[in-house]
């Protein structure tokens, strides 16, 4: 009985590590190619450095740009070690996020360029009590404000109005 238990034992330290290709394995990200591929360093010392992996975020049409350093899961689609993947990653490792509509309208914000973009090809509508336009561009007013004007009355009067019409077009900052 003893024996057996040693034989055992020895078999299992001297048989060759398996990798388990149903699993996920934490992976450091060494490079983003900007291509939703991604060059990895996963923390199980079985795995080999891994470049040009594909980023997998179920979400269509939409593409991120991971930091270098940032975390990811490993898998493998299939279970075939020729498939590896890259899914999901930690809190604040984005620097880019895009997402495309099958019309073509897109949001994008990229911590790279510090700008977030919204671009629609047909109609962008804005919904909300209080919408600021940032950038220190000219103010912009809206039909139905009320606005003082200086220097149209004799003297030096500022007289009070209110917008009555205007252009559907705008343009600040």
């Amino acid at each position: 009985m003893q024996t057996e238990r040693l034989k055992r034992s020895l078999r299992l330290l001297t048989r060759e590590a398996r990798i388990d290709y149903l699993a996920l394995y934490p992976a450091r990200v060494l490079q983003d190619h900007g291509d939703m591929r991604l060059d990895l360093e996963p923390d199980d010392p079985r795995l080999p450095l891994l470049v040009r992996i594909p980023l997998r975020v179920f979400l269509p049409g939409a593409y991120v740009k991971v930091q270098p350093g940032s975390r990811v899961l490993l898998g493998f689609e299939g279970a075939d070690p020729a498939k590896p993947v890259a899914y999901l990653w930690e809190a604040g490792g984005t620097v880019v996020v895009e997402v495309t509509t099958v019309a073509g309208r897109k949001v994008r914000l990229d911590d790279e360029a510090g700008k977030t973009r919204v671009y629609d090809p047909a109609l962008l509508e804005l919904e909300a009590p209080l919408v600021r336009l940032a950038g220190g561009g000219p103010a912009v007013a809206r039909v139905g404000d009320q606005i003082q004007v200086s220097g149209v009355a004799p003297g030096t009067a500022t007289v009070t109005g209110t917008i009555i019409s205007g252009s559907s077009k705008t343009n600040s900052g």
